[in-house]
């Protein structure tokens, strides 16, 4: 027995040397993916696709990240709770099409919502922008983003970093004439925030060509209302290669001719990987990632990161009208964005009597501050209604998906931050992916791997 490595922790692990683990619990493969979320799924179907051997680690009991699907035990309704929509593109409709589960186009509008003022649970007036505004503002916002073609791949950012990229996206609003455009941008964006306050750069990757394709052509979802399904499926095509509640609690890869080694942690017992090369999609934030050997480049650069919060889930009991979506609103704000932390938005849902919530915070709160919040609101919209409840709204189903839109300082983007991080892609018998090294985005973070891949394979 030795110290774990990699970690602070004192606790005594297995080392990392194959003679003192039985032939069963070492798993010799190509590639090991530490992630199983969306882009870590993908990559592992793909590069078995090209005839590698994979093996998936993932935290959490199955597969998707932050696309997760609740199932209402009353109707059978399946409700997605994250991760609903994507973009018009091919890697997208290619993902779901081999595994047999068809699309749907879907209007990018639940219709007028109600705006409500989530702090006292008032219904506000709010008239927003006409269409004609509107698509007068996405113009302009569409000249701008085609400046930056770079951003749609990755940060492979043209140096000197572009004035306006680093703009508090307030100002870049102001400078562009885009006010129109904020309402709606406030409503894509659900998990940026202060959203007037972060680089532009941000919210630019976010809201990229493909999404501004997309709000013209409809969303794609599933027909089954079941993301879920598409993990499921892709878990059996990759026939036992994935741990399921399991960590990276050490690993090795100081030889560069050989292979990386990594201890993992499963609720069979420890396992050793040897594989020839690790592809992490996991976010980057030295924090959750106790068990890697960090070289002190990468410590210094995932040590730059922060990042927002986001939370999702279904309530019941809101004795709410399910007629139209509920959306925040700050009317005393500039532009009428609400202060963050609080609720993007209550829509009902299919099945009868739930509402899906969303939550944002410009920081990591605690689950049960975040419930309590939500609940809160949501009884103070009640009071404002008049509406009579014996008894509080309760969550059916709740997902944390933070970190969310992982950042760096306006002085590290300004400086070589994102071409440092580029150039850790292959060293140490590993590459990156994931929303850290792109944005928060499934369809496109697909679109980033089928171009990560042929580096991957080279090497």
């Amino acid at each position: 027995m030795a110290p774990i490595n990699g970690t602070n922790h004192e606790a005594e692990l297995p080392t990392l040397d194959p003679a003192t683990f039985a032939p069963k619990d070492i798993l010799v493969k190509d590639v090991c993916v530490i992630g199983g979320g969306c882009s870590g799924t993908y990559t592992a179907i793909r590069l078995q696709d090209k005839g590698k051997s994979v093996l998936v680690v993932e935290k959490r009991g199955q597969l998707g990240g932050h696309a997760s699907t609740y199932k209402d035990p009353k109707t059978d309704i399946t409700l997605d709770v994250g991760v609903i929509v994507f973009g018009h593109l091919e890697e997208v409709k290619r993902f779901f099409g081999r595994f047999g589960i068809p699309l749907k186009t879907v209007p990018t509008s639940l219709g007028p919502p109600v705006y409500v003022d989530f702090c006292s649970g008032e219904t506000i007036q709010h008239s927003p922008p006409d269409q004609a505004a509107v698509g007068a503002a996405f113009q302009r916002y569409a000249a701008q983003l085609a400046k930056y073609p770079e951003l749609q791949d990755g940060f492979e950012l043209t140096y000197p970093v572009q004035e306006d990229l680093l703009l508090p996206f307030g100002e870049f609003v102001k400078k562009h004439s885009l006010d129109d455009l904020v309402t709606t941008i406030f409503a894509i964006c659900q998990g940026y925030s202060p959203l007037l306050e972060l680089s532009t750069i941000y919210v630019l990757k976010y809201c990229n060509s493909v999404l501004m394709d997309t709000l013209e052509r409809g969303f794609l979802m599933t027909e089954r209302n079941n993301v879920g399904e598409l993990y499921q499926k892709a878990a059996m095509e990759l026939d036992g290669n994935v741990l399921l509640s399991s960590s990276v609690v050490a690993m090795d890869r100081s030889d560069a001719r050989g292979s990386a080694r990594l201890l993992v942690k499963t609720p069979s017992g420890y396992k050793l990987i040897l594989a020839t090369k690790i592809v992490s999609t996991v976010p980057h934030k030295t924090d959750h990632l106790h068990g890697f050997d960090l070289s002190d480049d990468e410590k210094s650069l995932f040590a730059q990161f922060f990042h927002n919060s986001f939370y999702a889930g279904v309530l019941r009991n809101t004795k709410l009208p399910t007629d139209r979506s509920i959306h925040g609103i700050g009317p005393s704000n500039p532009l009428g964005v609400p202060d963050r932390p609080g609720i993007y938005a209550l829509n009902p849902s299919p099945a009868s009597g739930l509402f899906q919530v969303y939550y944002g915070s410009p920081r990591a709160l605690s689950e049960d501050h975040v419930k309590a919040d939500i609940i809160g609101s949501v009884q103070r919209i009640q009071r404002a209604r008049g509406i009579a409840t014996y008894s509080a709204p309760e969550f059916a189903v709740f997902e944390n998906h933070s970190p969310f839109n992982m950042m760096v300082s306006r002085e590290a983007i300004q400086g070589d931050f994102y071409k440092k991080l580029n150039d850790l892609q292959g060293q140490r018998h590993t590459y990156y992916n994931g929303a850290s090294f792109h944005t928060q985005d499934s369809s496109v973070l697909w679109q980033f791997t089928e171009r990560l891949l042929p580096r991957i394979l080279a090497s």
